[in-house]
């Protein structure tokens, strides 16, 4: 499972645009990767006239708690955390919720992305991530959550 590789050009489909806003979670033992990462997100929101609700969790137990009490429309989860990593929290999550989870990893070999695959997740991105990448996985939660709608 290479990292996601979006469509190039002008054929690429918009982001939905749609109430309520799309929820994501985004969970990572480093606080400066969640600054970064919702700052990222709030800027693509922008550019797209997108409503984004942007939440945090430091921990795999967190994100665990988080998806039990809240609805997201889309999870960006760290492999590498202390206590319960995000193989084993995406396991959990997977097991009570339909929420889509974006592996986000500076981990590249193919048992890693294996891993992950068999936890459930649905993406894996590698880190560094790319601009175009997060774009692609919040227009693919957006167009999940419309069709919920």
């Amino acid at each position: 499972m290479a990292g996601h590789t979006p469509m190039l050009g002008a054929s690429r489909p918009a982001i939905p645009q749609g109430d309520p806003p799309l929820r994501i979670l985004v969970v990572d033992d480093s606080e400066a990767i969640r600054v970064f990462m919702r700052a990222k997100l709030k800027s693509l929101a922008n550019d797209h006239h997108l409503d984004l609700h942007v939440e945090t969790a430091p921990s795999g137990e967190e994100a665990v708690a988080c998806c039990d009490n809240h609805a997201y429309d889309l999870v960006f989860m760290d492999v590498v955390m202390p206590g319960i990593g995000g193989i084993e929290a995406c396991r959990r999550i997977k097991a009570r919720h339909n929420v889509p989870i974006t592996m986000v990893s500076s981990l590249r070999a193919q048992e890693d992305h294996d891993a992950a695959r068999a936890a459930g997740c649905d993406n894996y991105l590698d880190k560094p991530v790319k601009d175009a990448d997060l774009q692609a996985a919040v227009r693919e939660a957006a167009i999940r959550a419309q069709r919920r709608q």
